[in-house]
């Protein structure tokens, strides 16, 4: 499979501060996931943050969205009464969730521009994403941004356990979640979808050599010459690539964040989680090093020989 004249013939793509601002994101929604679960039930949003991080970190991911059902306040609130979770804090955490994202779940600006020209100059280079969040919560925020179908495939983690009531064994989701839930829905996705094991997580080499094994890239090895990799993080994204032999493309812009929202991010993340979603800029003379240094999106479009 190649992409017509292009230098390359697959461009891989992490998501998370490399298409979008992940952390501007996360951190807005659900900080007001929490005001408005705690308005429910009378908790601070300091007692809440701090049970949120126990529960992301029994499940392994920061971005587990059935955070509000775990949470000890509001079981202890709530009791057997799920149905009361479900129409009071649930409902209303994820309401204040999704309103938060509206404004600020926004690719960065010159995204959706770049994947259209590449798209019309070369119609055949597949664009892949590759990433650490659940294959359902990737699609999720690719469809929101708008850019979900400039993609010809998605390589995500396995998709959430669903929260039971340990007291009557009920599901804790109304039927409407559950029923999107166990149809796996990809919104209206053409491209192919893989989910890969929890084991296969960056920065293993396993998820990304199971692209190139799927675009016959792998072997040979003078055929990952023909792979372009891109990534925010240089130890997670660039060191992988540097193993694989790829061209690594470091997204440098996505590095680039406030202390302060880092700071509202450790509230609620356990730190293994912080250092897996965020690169932090610092002092780091031994990290890996990249072939190319990305400034901006559109600077794909100077690697791929086409004007801005």
């Amino acid at each position: 499979m190649t992409g017509g004249n292009s230098p390359y013939s697959l461009i891989v793509t992490d998501i998370d501060n490399t298409v979008f601002n992940w952390v501007d994101y996360y951190v807005t929604a659900f900080n007001a996931l929490l005001d408005a679960v705690g308005q429910c039930i009378g908790s601070s949003r300091e007692e809440l943050a701090g049970q949120a991080k126990d529960v992301f970190s029994a499940h392994g991911s920061i971005e587990y969205p059935f955070v509000t059902q775990e949470l000890k306040s509001v079981n202890k609130y709530y009791g057997d009464d799920i149905d009361g979770m479900l129409t009071g804090a649930v409902w209303k955490g994820r309401e204040a969730f999704n309103l938060a994202a509206q404004s600020v779940l926004h690719p960065y600006s010159d995204v959706v521009r770049s994947l259209a020209k590449i798209k019309r100059t070369y119609p055949n280079l597949p664009i892949v994403a590759l990433t650490d969040a659940p294959r359902y919560v990737a699609m999720w925020k690719l469809n929101k941004l708008g850019i979900l179908n400039f993609f010809d495939a998605v390589y995500g983690l396995a998709d959430p356990r669903v929260p039971i009531c340990m007291l009557t064994s009920r599901i804790k989701l109304d039927n409407e979640i559950l029923v999107k839930h166990l149809q796996q829905i990809n919104f209206g996705f053409k491209g192919k979808i893989r989910i890969l094991p929890d084991d296969y997580e960056k920065p293993g080499i396993r998820g990304l050599k199971t692209v190139l094994m799927d675009y016959d890239l792998d072997e040979p090895i003078e055929r990952r010459k023909k792979v372009l990799w891109i990534g925010d993080n240089l130890r997670k994204d660039v060191g992988l690539g540097n193993r694989l032999k790829l061209r690594s493309a470091w997204a440098e812009y996505g590095a680039d964040l406030p202390p302060a929202l880092l700071a509202s991010l450790a509230l609620f993340s356990p730190a293994q989680n912080i250092h897996k979603n965020v690169y932090l800029k610092s002092s780091d003379s031994d990290a890996p090093k990249p072939d190319v240094v990305f400034q901006s999106f559109s600077d794909l479009l100077t690697e791929l020989n086409i004007g801005k």
